[in-house]
């Protein structure tokens, strides 16, 4: 037999799994466009990786002045490297947040960048650009709120270099944290002066602190209720302060607790709750985040005018220990 196999020495069988192995082994991401070039057959192209996951999640922190916004690179895909400096062209694209659904747009000026159409440069020698950088202002925005943003390329320095239409843009939802966000362990002791039976949650409870704003946060019990309320027990069993909850204030350089009302009083809410109840710090102790730790000491008070008609009905004297971010 005269042919490539007899004339190398290759047994038959082997070169035939072989060969069947390279006509069956398919990349199904490939094939269907997930990623890779779609619409493209040869020469070179770039790439936007993160287009493939988009919307990408973001959590910024919540504060006032510009912080770098770190986002996407830029591949050139080619058996070689980049024969040149690449520069690749972007433009905020608007369109392609609302089509994603579900997110609001970052309004004018709270992004800044460097030129008018941001840019990124895939340099002479390598494959993947520097991570395109702006600054972004959260200061001014609503933390209840999942904003987006997205850029798409444009245009390619270098002529014979392509954009493929699945790997161009890519697309961001940002939601907001400060630093105090997070899920904390709440234990200690509370004293309520109306009625011994009811005590402080066994053996802790869990809360989530929500950004609110810069340096402001509220209290979430997710034990019990899972609204903005504060568990306890009432002679053992399962019970919490009906219209009673805290929103929390920071001061951001310090890091000490500066106000605590409830969302449910006068001011906060029309007519205010009907029971009188208020949240208030004990303003002889040093409440305060832990920056090493996360850990939060804390002493505050409820009042109820109408249960006890001077100084505080209950006193709460906790930790908050941090356990991690939210989810």
């Amino acid at each position: 037999m005269n042919n490539i196999f007899s004339k190398y020495k290759i047994p038959a069988l082997i070169a035939f799994v072989m060969l069947s192995l390279s006509s069956c082994l398919k990349d199904e991401g490939f094939e269907n466009g997930t990623y890779g070039m779609s619409g493209f057959a040869g020469g070179a192209f770039v790439s936007a990786p993160a287009a493939a996951s988009s919307p990408n999640a973001l959590a910024l922190e919540s504060k006032s002045g510009n912080q770098p916004l770190s986002l996407f690179q830029v591949n050139y895909e080619n058996v070689d490297k980049a024969p040149e400096d690449i520069t690749v062209t972007f433009t905020k694209d608007d369109a392609a947040v609302t089509a994603a659904g579900g997110l609001t747009l970052i309004p004018a000026g709270v992004l800044t960048f460097s030129a008018a159409n941001p840019t990124v440069t895939v340099a002479k020698g390598t494959r993947v650009s520097p991570n395109f950088v702006c600054q972004i202002n959260t200061g001014s925005l609503d933390p209840t709120k999942t904003y987006g943003v997205a850029f798409t390329m444009t245009s390619v320095s270098k002529s014979g270099v392509a954009i493929p239409a699945n790997l161009k843009t890519v697309i961001y939802k940002i939601a907001l944290k400060n630093k105090f966000d997070g899920v904390y362990k709440v234990t200690g002791p509370m004293v309520d002066y109306a009625s011994a039976a009811l005590t402080n949650w066994q053996p802790f409870w869990t809360a989530h602190l929500e950004t609110t704003g810069p340096n402001s946060v509220a209290i979430r019990d997710m034990t019990y209720t899972g609204g903005i309320y504060h568990p306890i027990m009432s002679g053992g069993a399962a019970s919490y302060y009906g219209t009673f909850g805290m929103y929390l204030t920071f001061d951001g350089g310090t890091n000490k607790a500066t106000a605590m009302v409830s969302p449910y009083e006068p001011g906060q809410v029309p007519g205010g709750a009907t029971n009188g109840r208020t949240a208030r710090l004990d303003a002889t102790f040093d409440s305060k985040w832990d920056p090493a730790t996360k850990n939060i000491r804390i002493r505050y008070h409820m009042f109820q005018p109408s249960v006890i008609t001077s100084g505080p009905r209950v006193v709460f004297d906790e930790t908050w220990t941090y356990q991690g971010p939210r989810k």
